[in-house]
């Protein structure tokens, strides 16, 4: 190859690695693979306010309502009520025992627990997420107030 060819054929290849290096500057360059899942932090804070609206009327309500199996109606006006300092109809543990997670079986039931009779709730799935799981158990840490 001539020095002008080889000349000419090193600048078509510098041409060829700027023009990509723009590309990937342009698509974000991000290191992160495009099916890496985006966290997306949950807007649930350990409020029975947050949890109501965040988690038990979207998610829970629609099966948990007037007509709830066990009278566990998880609705705005009934929740509160229906939850806290209220004993389970599936076990001797209280729903919610304020400032005792380890003995509410509603953070049983979300979690999952191997003592939990019947399904996993919310039934089906898909399953709260750490974090709203850690709402809830934060809420009834604190002694489960109707805030």
């Amino acid at each position: 190859m001539t020095t002008a060819r080889l000349v000419s054929h090193g600048r078509s290849h510098a041409w060829t690695l700027a023009v990509g290096g723009l590309i990937l500057a342009a698509c974000g360059g991000s290191s992160e693979s495009p099916t890496s899942p985006s966290p997306t932090p949950s807007p649930v804070t350990a409020t029975l306010s947050s949890i109501q609206n965040e988690i038990f009327t979207p998610r829970c309500a629609s099966c948990h309502g007037a007509t709830a199996p066990g009278g566990l109606d998880l609705r705005a006006a009934n929740a509160f009520a229906n939850l806290v300092n209220s004993p389970s109809t599936q076990t001797t543990l209280m729903r919610v025992a304020p400032g005792d997670p380890e003995a509410s079986y509603l953070v049983h039931k979300l979690d999952g627990r191997s003592s939990i009779v019947g399904s996993r709730m919310p039934q089906g799935g898909p399953f709260l997420s750490t974090t709203e799981i850690n709402a809830v158990r934060a809420w009834v840490t604190a002694g489960a107030p109707n805030n």
